[in-house]
């Protein structure tokens, strides 16, 4: 039975090592794995590589859209199933790919995802708000909030900039625990 594995949380909260994790115990069952990684996630690499902020690293292939990846697999494929395993980091980042991560679940293939799963004032992203109910396990990841050292949830947004897409690390972002969030208390 296929897998849909979702890695979710704030930033810092060891979403990609988890996904790493899952891509070295697929590589010891002898699977053959493809990775994906956004284009537009260039902090601790610009060439084709998931990186974590310990700096662990698998090679990956960067797209932008959902469709890439389709073209990407079916261009690699060596015959019928070739993969037994799509892993994608920072789903939310790419354009379309809900639609078709929850395709490939279904013709069979194992899908594991790390990304954040709200923006920085709270929302959800659409990207892997579609995939959850796919999901057959959700792991909601959670970091260390500065100001307190409790459990952080979220993701808080330390420049003026309101885009709801920044590409940052600890320069632009921390993760925070509700009470010290600004905008998930009442």
């Amino acid at each position: 039975m296929p897998e849909m594995i979702l890695y979710t949380g704030p930033m810092f909260s060891s979403k990609t090592t988890k996904l790493l994790m899952q891509a070295d115990k697929r590589h010891y069952q002898k699977q053959n794995i493809i990775a994906f990684k956004a284009k537009l996630d260039d902090r601790y690499s610009e060439k084709g590589e998931i990186v974590t902020h310990n700096f662990n690293k698998l090679e990956a292939h960067l797209v932008s859209t959902g469709k890439e990846i389709i073209e990407i697999m079916k261009k690699h494929d060596s015959g019928p199933n070739f993969y037994d395993c799509v892993i994608i980091d920072e789903l939310f980042l790419i354009e379309g790919s809900a639609q078709e991560c929850i395709d490939l679940f279904k013709m069979g293939y194992d899908v594991i995802i790390a990304s954040i799963d709200l923006s920085f004032i709270g929302e959800p992203f659409d990207e892997v708000k579609k995939i959850m109910p796919f999901c057959t396990k959700i792991v909601k990841c959670k970091a260390v909030c500065p100001i307190c050292q409790g459990d952080a949830r979220y993701t808080f947004r330390k420049v003026s900039d309101t885009s709801e897409i920044l590409v940052g690390g600890k320069d632009i972002y921390e993760p925070r625990c509700q009470e010290h969030h600004p905008y998930m208390r009442s």
